[in-house]
């Protein structure tokens, strides 16, 4: 399954994990998912208190800023006046009051006319994610500091973003964001203007029965790109908060046991160690016994079993490519 829909860190799915930082702020009715039609089952088997119409189907990819102008018209349909805070379901955050004390600080910038991204505070200068620049300081009523964006700046070279994390006032962007949804539906129209097209259609006939046969007709007309280039590197009124909020990326098996084991051993249940260290070990229902081992990542899938060196776990892209060539489908 996706990682969205996994358990990865002993608590709840990423997906659950969501939607429970934000239920302090945001009532059951007004929370909306977006996700392709084969994982609408899913979704309502881990949020079964989300409203059977609150899940906005993307037909296919066309890049995130089609699926998130798609969940806009829907919103807008639902309530013309709304402010939406836009969170993708496969981050990790420790910090929860502080998530939703930069929520609402983002929440006043975006009552205010802006276009607003949480910028998270570098703990290093990663080379993995694209940087936002703040610019001066807006004078805003709110819990804490925004700032108008500079620019963004894509994925550095090392020297670039030790230079920049040196500097400070700047930020990994992390594509979240904050906007009154008709605030964004003007960018689309002035950016995006073939993809603003598709979204007046589908908000007009939300709620009808022509919706799915306009769906289906329009979608195919919607740019291809990210919202990130496509409106917030060109839109002016663009500000961002620094997020201080304990975020993860959850990328790869290895980031996954950073976050929850670091030098010490991990499994979902319960471990039996001698002489190990720094094992996460992803095997639900089990006793997981380790002997004289360091460094690994253990997962098993019930039909699989993945046991790889930690600093070598994204190289499981290869093990797919063997069993493709080998014509294992049954195991992809």
């Amino acid at each position: 399954m996706p990682k969205q829909f996994l358990d990865l860190v002993g608590r709840r799915t990423l997906l659950q994990d969501t939607v429970e930082r934000i239920s302090e702020l945001i009532p059951d009715e007004r929370i909306f998912v977006v996700a392709p039609p084969e994982h609408r089952a899913l979704i309502h088997e881990q949020i079964p208190k989300l409203r059977g119409d609150h899940v906005v189907v993307e037909p296919y990819p066309r890049g995130n800023a089609a699926a998130i102008g798609l969940a806009m018209a829907a919103l807008h349909a639902f309530d013309p006046d709304a402010v939406v805070a836009v969170l993708p379901s496969d981050h990790l955050v420790e910090r929860r009051e502080r998530f939703r004390t930069v929520l609402i600080a983002a929440t006043a910038a975006a009552e205010a006319g802006n276009i607003v991204t949480l910028g998270i505070e570098p703990s290093s200068a990663d080379t993995g994610f694209g940087y936002i620049e703040a610019g001066a300081k807006l004078a805003l009523e709110a819990p804490a500091d925004v700032f108008a964006v500079e620019r963004f700046i894509e994925k550095p070279k090392r020297e670039a973003a030790e230079k920049m994390v040196a500097a400070g006032g700047h930020y990994w962007n992390a594509g979240m964001f904050v906007w009154r949804a008709a605030t964004v539906l003007d960018a689309y129209r002035e950016h995006l203007p073939k993809t603003a097209r598709v979204l007046a259609a589908l908000e007009d006939a939300h709620g009808t029965e022509r919706y799915e046969a306009v769906l289906s007709e329009v979608w195919e007309e919607t740019d291809r790109t990210t919202i990130d280039y496509g409106i917030a590197e060109k839109a002016t009124n663009v500000a961002v908060v620094p997020a201080d909020i304990g975020w993860h990326d959850v990328g790869s098996w290895q980031r996954v046991a950073e976050i929850v084991a670091g030098t010490q051993n991990w499994s979902p249940d319960d471990t039996v160690a001698v002489d190990s260290s720094g094992v996460y070990a992803w095997v639900p229902g089990k006793v997981v016994a380790l002997v004289g081992v360091h460094d690994l990542i253990v997962v098993d899938t019930g039909d699989a079993l993945l046991v790889t060196a930690k600093e070598r776990s994204e190289e499981v892209k290869a093990v797919v490519d063997r069993l493709r060539q080998e014509g294992r489908e049954d195991l992809l």
